[in-house]
């Protein structure tokens, strides 16, 4: 199996990753619009235990559609860095993509940290297995 690729393939692959990320942070689902749009707590009502519960609810699901939302927008820049690795190797990249790609990883992983595991949480699809070792050697390579 001939796992080669031609370097313009992977500039388009790299052109169409950037597109979909600079699509995603001018959408209403960027994590920056996301924080932008709040409902007050009070809108739910006042003086009464289920209002406050619901604004509760609402402010964690809320502060949790941001997070993914950055999740999302660091993996689509990841498989763009990813498609630059592919088409020069780690030693072609530049300093400010091995920066950017070693900041993601320390993100993925923080937020891996934060999240409790499926067993602990009972939500379907968490994460079940220990993170990465630290120091940079988790999926990336570290070796940037």
């Amino acid at each position: 199996m001939d796992l080669s690729k031609e370097a313009e393939t992977l500039t388009a692959f790299r052109n169409r990753v950037e597109e979909a990320l600079s699509k995603l942070e001018r959408s209403s689902a960027s994590a920056k619009a996301m924080g932008d749009h709040r409902i007050a707590g009070d809108a739910y009502g006042k003086g009464f235990d289920s209002a406050e519960a619901l604004a509760a609810l609402y402010e964690t699901v809320h502060g949790r559609l941001q997070e993914l939302s950055k999740v999302f927008g660091d993996q689509i820049e990841a498989m763009g860095l990813a498609a630059v690795i592919a088409e020069r190797g780690y030693d072609g990249m530049d300093a400010e993509e091995a920066a950017r790609m070693r900041g993601i990883e320390e993100r993925a992983l923080e937020y891996r940290r934060s999240r409790p595991a499926a067993s602990d949480s009972g939500q379907p699809g968490a994460a079940s297995a220990a993170p990465p070792s630290e120091g940079g050697t988790g999926a990336t390579g570290g070796g940037y």
